[in-house]
C-alpha cells in the first residue's frame, strides 16, 4: 500500500540508563534481557497519576484532571477539570474502550476507602458516570479491560506487610470480586516504600505493573494454580513508575509518565541484543532484470499476479509454489518448476489449491503458499485464505491446511483454519492473520518442534501507522495439525525508515549451530512499499537487526522496471555454498516473480 498520509517525527533514544539497569537486575541467561526504550517524550501538565491510551490520542490523569493529547505530535487537544466541590480528588490507572475512558478513583488517604470507576466519553472528555467499584479497607488504583472481563488492584500502603495486602481482582460482570491474586515477594521488595501504581494487559497475555518511583516495569502471568502471581521478568523502562498503558492499536508501543518532570513517554518493547552487531548478513546478486515468472496473459490461472513464490528444490529441478491471480480476481496456489541449471524456464502446471465455497474462509483467496515434507509419504501445504468479507488484512481470516502423499495432488485438512486470528483487541493477531513460514527446530536439549512464524494484523484503524500496521508472530506444534500461539516475536522498528510502518512475510532458517535467520518483508516511509530485510536470533524469540540503520536492509526497489516500486516475499532455499532468493515485485507480483543469488 502506497504511503502518503501524516508520517512521524523524528523519535529519540535515551539508552545509558536502561542499559545499567538491564545489567544491575538481569539474571545470567541465554536469552537477552528485555527492555524499554524510548522513543520520545512531550510535556503534559496532568502527567501525574497514569495515562491511558486508544488509537489516536494518549490521556494523562491527574488527581483531579484529565488532559488529551494527539500521541503522534504530543500537540494538546483537549482537557477536563473536576468541577468544584466535586468528589473527584484522587484519580489513578485507566483505559480506553469502545469510546469511553475508565479511570480508578479512591478518596485516598481517607478511610474508610470510598473506590469507585469514573467514565467519560474520551472523544468529547464529558464526564459521564461514577461506578460503585466495593473495598473499604483498599484503594482502587487502576482498572483495565482484558479478555473479555475487567480486572482492578485494590492497594495498601503503609508497612511492607500491609503492602503485600495488595491485590489483584478480576470482576464479575455485576463488578464484583471473581477471583483475586497477590504479588510475589520479588516483586512488592521492589515496590517498596510504596505500592502497585500501574498496570495494562500487554502483548502475548502477559500483565505489567510498575511501582511509584523506579525505572522499571514488571511482566507477570496468572498462576496455573494458586493465588499468587508469577514474575516472569523485570524490564528497564523509560518511565517512572506510576500508571502505564498498552497502545493496543500499536503492538509492542508503551506509554507512561515521568512525574517529576510532567512528561508522557512512549517507549518500545525491545531487547538489550536487538542492535548487536549481524553475524551471518548477506548481499544478493539479482540474476535478471526482469522477472523470471511474469504473469501470463490469457491464463486462466496467473493471467494478472504471480505473487508469494515458495521454492523448494526436488533432485535436478525447482518446484516453486505460488499464488496466481486471474482476470476475474480470484487467487489460487500453483505450481511450476524449472531446471535448476535454468531458472528462467518455467513450466506451469495450474492450481493445486483452490478457494473454498462463498462464505468460507478461503472463499475469495488462497495465497501464501509454504510447503513442508513432514515424512516421506506426508506434505503439507500451508496457505493464507481471503473470504472475501472486511478490509485490509482483516479480510484474511484464517491459515488453512492441505495435505498430500506425493508432493503432487493435494486435498484439504477440513473446512476450517488451523491457525485463526484471535479476536481479541491488543493481541497481535486480533483482526487478521496471514502465513510465513513453517520449520522444525532444534532445540537446546535435543528434542524438536514445528514453529510456524506468521504475519498478525492487530488492527486497521485511520492513521496510516495503525493502517498498514503488521507483526511477526510465532506458533509451535508437534504435529503441524494443532499450533499453539506463542505472540509476537519481532515489532516495527520506528527508528528505520524501511520498517517503520510493518514486519510481515517471515522465513526462517536454523543454522548449523542451532541459530535462527530470518527474512521477511518490511514496509517503510522510505518507499511507502515493502523492502526485504533481514535479522538473526540465537533462541527464535529475541531477534538482532544489526548496529546501524540499512545493517539488515537485502533488497530494495530498484530500476525503472517489474521491482521500481516494492520487492517483497522472500523464499530462501540453500544451494550448496550459496544461497538463492525468489521475491516478488510491482504491484504485490502483478509484475511477477524474480530471483538472486547469494554472492
Amino acid at each position: 500500500m502506497h504511503l502518503s498520509t501524516r508520517l512521524f517525527s523524528p523519535w529519540r533514544y535515551t539508552l545509558a540508563f536502561l542499559l545499567i539497569f538491564a545489567f544491575a537486575i538481569s539474571a545470567v541467561s541465554a536469552s537477552p534481557q528485555r527492555l524499554f526504550r524510548e522513543l520520545r517524550a512531550f510535556p503534559a501538565a496532568e502527567a501525574h497519576q497514569g495515562v491511558a491510551i486508544d488509537a489516536e490520542h494518549v490521556y494523562a490523569i491527574t488527581n483531579d484532571a484529565i488532559g488529551k493529547y494527539d500521541k503522534f505530535t504530543g500537540e494538546p487537544v483537549n482537557t477536563w477539570k473536576a468541577p468544584e466541590g466535586s468528589h473527584l480528588r484522587h484519580l489513578n490507572g485507566g483505559t480506553v474502550v469502545d469510546g469511553k475512558l475508565y479511570c480508578g478513583h479512591s478518596n485516598w488517604p481517607e478511610t474508610p476507602y470510598e473506590n469507585t470507576i469514573e467514565i467519560w466519553d474520551a472523544a468529547t472528555l464529558t464526564h459521564l458516570e461514577s461506578r460503585p467499584a466495593g473495598m473499604t479497607d483498599k484503594a482502587l488504583n487502576w482498572v483495565d479491560f482484558h479478555d473479555g472481563v475487567w480486572w482492578a488492584v485494590y492497594a495498601t500502603y503503609g508497612d511492607v506487610e500491609n503492602i503485600r495486602r495488595t491485590t489483584l481482582v478480576k470482576l464479575d460482570d455485576n463488578g464484583q470480586p471473581a477471583a483475586s491474586w497477590t504479588f510475589p515477594e520479588a516483586v512488592i521488595q521492589r515496590f517498596l516504600p510504596a505500592t502497585n501504581s500501574g498496570g495494562s494487559w500487554g502483548p502475548n497475555g502477559l500483565l505489567y505493573v510498575t511501582g511509584h518511583d523506579h525505572p522499571e516495569t514488571y511482566a507477570l502471568r496468572l498462576p496455573p494454580s494458586g493465588t499468587v502471581l508469577e514474575l516472569v521478568d523485570t524490564l528497564p523502562a523509560a518511565s517512572y513508575g506510576q500508571g502505564i498503558a498498552w497502545d493496543r492499536s500499536d503492538i509492542g508501543i508503551l506509554f507512561g509518565i515521568r512525574r517529576k518532570t510532567s512528561e508522557i513517554v512512549v517507549q518500545r518493547l525491545s531487547h538489550e541484543a536487538e542492535y548487536a552487531p549481524l553475524k551471518e548478513s548477506v548481499t544478493w546478486q539479482r540474476e535478471s532484470d526482469t522477472a523470471v515468472l511474469p504473469p501470463m496473459p490469457g491464463s486462466t490461472f496467473d493471467s494478472t499476479r504471480c505473487m508469494n513464490p515458495w521454492a523448494l528444490q526436488v533432485g535436478d529441478e525447482y518446484h516453486l509454489y505460488y499464488g496466481g491471480g486471474d482476470d476475474k480476481g480470484l487467487h489460487q496456489i500453483c505450481k511450476a518448476t524449472a531446471p535448476v541449471s535454468n531458472p528462467r524456464d518455467w513450466t506451469r502446471h495450474g492450481p493445486v489449491v483452490s478457494p473454498g465455497p462463498k462464505g468460507a474462509f478461503d472463499g475469495r483467496w488462497c495465497v501464501l503458499p509454504h510447503v513442508v515434507r513432514f515424512a516421506p509419504d506426508q506434505w503439507h501445504l500451508y496457505y493464507t485464505g481471503n473470504s472475501g468479507i472486511g478490509e485490509g488484512l482483516s479480510a484474511f481470516p484464517g491459515i488453512g491446511l492441505a495435505t498430500s502423499r506425493d508432493g503432487i495432488t493435494w486435498e484439504k485438512h477440513g473446512t476450517e483454519p488451523v491457525l485463526a486470528p484471535s479476536g481479541q483487541h491488543g493481541d497481535p493477531d486480533a483482526i487478521g492473520i496471514a502465513g510465513g513460514s513453517v520449520m522444525e527446530a532444534t532445540l537446546p536439549d535435543g528434542t524438536t518442534e514445528w514453529r510456524y512464524y506468521y504475519t498478525g494484523c492487530p488492527t486497521i484503524g485511520a492513521p496510516l501507522p495503525l493502517n498498514q500496521q503488521k507483526v511477526i508472530c510465532l506458533a509451535v506444534s508437534q504435529d503441524g495439525v494443532t499450533w499453539t500461539k506463542k505472540g509476537a516475536v519481532m515489532y516495527r522498528d520506528p527508528n528505520r525508515g524501511y520498517e517503520d510502518i510493518a514486519v510481515a512475510g517471515p522465513v526462517v532458517h536454523q543454522t548449523p549451530s542451532g541459530g535462527f535467520r530470518m527474512w521477511y518483508s518490511a514496509i517503510g516511509t522510505r518507499w511507502g512499499y515493502y523492502a526485504i530485510a533481514y535479522a538473526e536470533s540465537d533462541d527464535g524469540y529475541h531477534w538482532r537487526r544489526g548496529e546501524k540503520v540499512d545493517d539488515n536492509l537485502q533488497l530494495t526497489p530498484t530500476g525503472t522496471g517489474w521491482e521500481k516500486q516494492m520487492v517483497e516475499y522472500p523464499s530462501v532455499i540453500v544451494e550448496g555454498n550459496h544461497l538463492r532468493l525468489f521475491y516478488c515485485g510491482n504491484g504485490y507480483g502483478s509484475s511477477g516473480i524474480g530471483t538472486a543469488v547469494s554472492k
